[in-house]
């Protein structure tokens, strides 16, 4: 019997380390619970630092008792609690068993306020209908206690159930601390990924605050990309493809941030630029991997506003790069972008019709822009009515 607690606490073990989610690691230690030591029910109490108090998360069991998560809640001073952190209480501390309550209170004979005690815990056991409780410590920090109902078969633990009992609570609580970490990790990341958008976002608009022709431009890249790159995620071999989409919103959003180091006088030109005035502008690109250069969480999307403007035929800027050696992330942008710079009004020229737009990007598949791009593109827009 002890072998098969042995294997199992192994087991279970082994998958506490890969579960980072604590109601989850919860339920996976009370189903094991209640299949291997065949109880009525299980369940568990955790402390909550928010509340200073311990809730009831889960309880679970077939045939036994079953409280909703987070209906029961006690406090330091409840005697099941104090039982376990109370140093004077001289108990044995590794387990309650409900069996051994009368025993102690007839051992306490000469204290009334431990009998007081007693009873009142044996209340509280009665209210779980508890049989066994099990404390888990992380250092002196009482974390949770695992309580069991009765065994279907009304049968007593084993020591050996005990012993897996005790050591399980303590693996539970390493876990579980494991798992909040995570879930902490997790939240800071979300919030400061919330921060980080809205920083992107405001970027984008300073960019826009300058170029007056280019009001929603990068709004309007962004979709573009995003439709044009889900059309081909089936081709690409990306391992996290939610990763990559995240990051072309972003690279989209933010490839004109260098045109904050371009004069206005350039940007706003009503007329056709000079061979002068084309090779500034055309610093843009470089401009903006300057910027945000020092920005870890920008590497990849820093790919697209650096080769945005390059061409697939390797006659595009900054560095002449052509074919495969483009990096996709720049080449789905760099067909957005030409998409809506054809399709809006500029200083130098008046926009072209959608359908003229569309001819004008099938003329140039191949060589201003990547063949399968292109393919992407028409079938992203063509759902949209362009060429009707």
């Amino acid at each position: 019997m002890r072998a098969n607690h042995r294997k199992d606490l192994e087991n279970i073990a082994r998958q506490m380390i890969l579960v980072h989610n604590a109601d989850a690691l919860i339920e996976l230690v009370l189903r094991t619970i209640v299949s291997n030591l065949r109880v009525t029910h299980a369940g568990i109490l955790i402390y909550d630092k928010t509340r200073e108090e311990y809730v009831v998360k889960i309880s679970k069991g077939r045939h036994g008792f079953k409280i909703p998560s987070g209906f029961v809640k006690v406090t330091k001073k409840n005697p099941l609690i104090e039982y376990f952190t109370n140093k004077k209480r001289n108990f044995p501390k590794d387990f309650i068993l409900f069996t051994k309550i009368d025993e102690y209170i007839r051992n306490s004979k000469k204290s009334r306020a431990t009998r007081a005690f007693l009873q009142d815990l044996k209340v509280n056991l009665s209210f779980h209908q508890a049989r066994v409780c099990v404390p888990g410590f992380f250092g002196k920090d009482l974390i949770g206690i695992l309580f069991l109902g009765d065994k279907v078969s009304k049968k007593r633990f084993s020591e050996g159930e005990l012993g897996f009992l005790s050591v399980l609570a303590s693996d539970v609580v390493m876990a579980l601390k494991n798992a909040w970490l995570v879930e902490d990790i997790s939240t800071q990341l979300a919030n400061n990924k919330r921060l980080f958008l809205q920083m992107v976002a405001t970027l984008a608009s300073s960019i826009e605050a300058k170029d007056k022709y280019t009001m929603g431009h990068t709004e309007r890249v962004m979709e573009y990309s995003l439709d044009i790159a889900n059309k081909m995620k089936n081709e690409k071999n990306i391992v996290d493809w939610g990763k990559f989409l995240e990051n072309l919103k972003i690279s989209a959003l933010l490839h004109d941030i260098g045109k904050i180091g371009i004069p206005e006088s350039i940007l706003n030109k009503p007329d056709s630029l000079t061979d002068e005035e084309r090779k500034v502008i055309r610093q843009h690109p470089l401009i903006g991997v300057n910027i945000l250069k020092n920005v870890d969480e920008l590497d990849e999307a820093l790919l697209g506003v650096k080769f945005h403007h390059e061409r697939y035929d390797g006659k595009g800027y900054p560095s002449g790069l052509s074919g495969e050696d483009i990096p996709f992330i720049a080449s789905v942008i760099s067909l957005a972008d030409a998409f809506d710079a054809m399709t809006t009004d500029r200083p130098y020229r008046k926009a072209l019709s959608l359908r003229e737009a569309v001819a004008e990007i099938k003329r140039n598949k191949g060589k201003q822009f990547a063949p399968d791009v292109v393919d992407a593109f028409l079938k992203a827009y063509i759902s949209r009515d362009i060429e009707k």
